[in-house]
Parts: structure tokens; C-alpha cells; sequence
């Protein structure tokens, strides 16, 4: 009987040590676990992807240029500035003049492309919790004066051309669209219209090819949101004659930049801003081809004067 009460109590002291040494290990685990995954944490990352994940807008964006700006600003021509994060980077103006133990905010450390807090946020009132007012927040960054690139160098130049402004020796000369485009960027760089694409009832929210989150604009649009009927809407043949002109003008610009003897002038400077504001605008001032043309031709005017 005493052997029998005996060995139950070492079974239960046995039975004991082990639970306890199993629970050990995996808090162990768990704790290592953790420490692995806190090292590849920063405080800079945008949390997004949790929820939205799996949400159209998520996938969309995921095509667009805006998932790549940091990469591109990181591994492009020009010198890379802490400043230059406010428009290649989600988080600046969070994380910018925000003291965080351990961690700097800078271009080594940022971690965001153009993602969804650049343009969005929960505590905002805006229509679609936009952080500033859609009519005013591509052209945030999408214009030519930042100088984050350096003095002189016209990175962006979308919002003066589409409102012909700031060009040299050419009177402000709006885009026939500024009017008609009440919310400006988004209208087009938005729109989903796809009436040759039947979408299955299975797929309402069916990733676009463009528009939507992908930002980026079809001409298909141009007819199907009611601006403008089929004959005058044939992009497919207009839109490429419209870029061999502007093309055939830039490497004429381009020729005599090079060839000018005073580059100090204000001649060239007038002449290398035009050109670089129409380069600036999707390489040959799509935005705006009448103030391309116009900007173009005025640089062109002043080869007398470069020689």
C-alpha cells in the first residue's frame, strides 16, 4: 500500500516538472518569438495593410506609381533629402518633428511609399477622410516648386501646366479641362468607366486596370463621363500625332540647349525652363498640350539669341 501511494506521488511530482519545463519552453519560444519580430518593427511603419488589406483601393494602389515613390526617390539621379520624404513618403508629418526614443526619422529609416495616410485619415471630417480637400491634395506635391530636387530643377510640373502658368515669355493659358474638372486631379485619374467591360455579378468590386487607386487615367473616360461624344473623343489617333509634335519640338529645344554658347543667360534660362516644365509634365506636357506647344515655341523663338 505504501509502495503504491509512493509511486503515485513521484508519478504526480514527475507529471509536475514536466508541465512546468513544457510551459517554460514555450513561453521561451513565445519570447523569442516576440524579441525576433520586435527587431524587424519600426515605429515608422504604417499599419494599413491590417484592415485594408484585402480591399480593392488596397489592391489597386498596389499598381500604381505611388507604391513605388520611395524606392524611386531613394534609387533616383538626384540627392536624397529628409524634406524630399513629405511627397515620396507616408509619415513625414507625422514622424518628422516627432521625438521617438531610439529612432530617427530620415531617409534611412523611412519605410512608406505614397500610401494611404498620405491622403487619408480617421480623424479627418473630409469626404472619404481625405486629410486636406481632393480639389487641393495632388497638387500638394505635384508641382514644380518644391526644389527638394535642387536650385533650378523642375521635378514636378503637373499643376502649372494644367494651369498654364509660369512659363516663360507665355501668358497664363488654363487647360480647357480646369473648369470642366471641379475636383481637379481625381476626376480622371480616378474614374472607373469601363463600359466595354461587363463586369460578373460575383465581382462587384473587381480591381481596375485603371482609375480607381491605380491613379492612373484611360481616355476611355473622356466620352463615357459625358465631356465629350465618340467623334470627339478618338484619343487612339489624336493623342499620338499631338505627341510627335510636342516630341519632334522638344529635341529641337533639346539641340539648341546644347549648343548654346551663354548658358548664363536669360535667354537659355527662359528657354531651359519651358522645356523642363513641358519634361516635368508626363514628358511632353499631356496635361496641357496648348501651353506645351505655346511654352515650346517661345523657347524656340530665342535660338538667336543662344548662338
Amino acid at each position: 500500500m505504501k509502495q503504491a501511494i509512493l509511486f503515485l506521488i513521484l508519478s504526480l511530482m514527475m507529471g509536475t516538472f514536466v508541465i512546468f519545463k513544457i510551459t517554460t519552453l514555450q513561453a521561451d519560444s513565445s519570447d523569442t518569438q516576440q524579441s525576433t519580430s520586435e527587431s524587424k518593427r519600426t515605429p515608422f511603419a504604417e499599419g494599413c495593410i491590417k484592415c485594408h488589406g484585402n480591399e480593392t483601393a488596397y489592391k489597386e494602389w498596389t499598381q500604381a506609381g505611388h507604391s513605388h515613390a520611395l524606392v524611386n526617390l531613394l534609387k533616383g539621379p538626384y540627392e536624397v533629402k529628409k524634406s524630399c520624404l513629405s511627397c515620396h513618403s507616408s509619415g513625414y508629418e507625422m514622424f518628422a518633428n516627432r521625438s521617438i526614443p531610439g529612432h530617427t526619422y530620415n531617409e534611412n529609416t523611412a519605410v512608406n511609399a505614397v500610401a494611404c495616410s498620405s491622403c487619408h485619415s480617421h480623424a479627418s471630417k473630409e469626404e472619404h477622410l481625405l486629410v486636406i480637400p481632393a480639389k487641393k491634395l495632388c497638387v500638394s506635391c505635384h508641382k514644380m516648386d518644391c526644389g527638394c530636387a535642387g536650385a533650378g530643377i523642375v521635378h514636378q510640373s503637373q499643376s502649372e501646366m494644367f494651369l498654364g502658368r509660369e512659363g516663360a515669355g507665355v501668358k497664363r493659358m488654363p487647360s480647357p479641362h480646369v473648369r470642366a474638372m471641379k475636383k481637379r486631379c481625381v476626376h480622371c485619374h480616378m474614374a472607373k468607366t469601363e463600359p466595354d467591360v461587363v463586369k460578373p455579378k460575383e465581382e462587384p468590386n473587381a480591381i481596375a486596370k485603371h482609375g480607381g487607386h491605380t491613379f492612373k487615367a484611360d481616355f476611355s473616360t473622356c466620352g463615357n463621363a459625358g465631356c465629350h461624344d465618340s467623334a470627339d473623343n478618338d484619343m487612339t489617333t489624336r493623342l499620338p500625332i499631338y505627341r510627335t509634335e510636342i516630341e519632334t519640338k522638344m529635341k529641337e529645344v533639346k539641340t539648341m540647349l546644347d549648343n548654346a554658347v551663354d548658358k548664363t543667360s536669360q535667354s537659355y534660362k527662359d528657354a531651359k525652363l519651358n522645356y523642363d516644365m513641358v519634361k516635368g509634365d508626363s514628358g511632353y506636357g499631356l496635361h496641357n498640350i496648348p501651353y506645351a506647344r505655346a511654352l515650346l515655341e517661345h523657347s524656340l523663338s530665342l535660338k538667336q539669341q543662344l548662338r
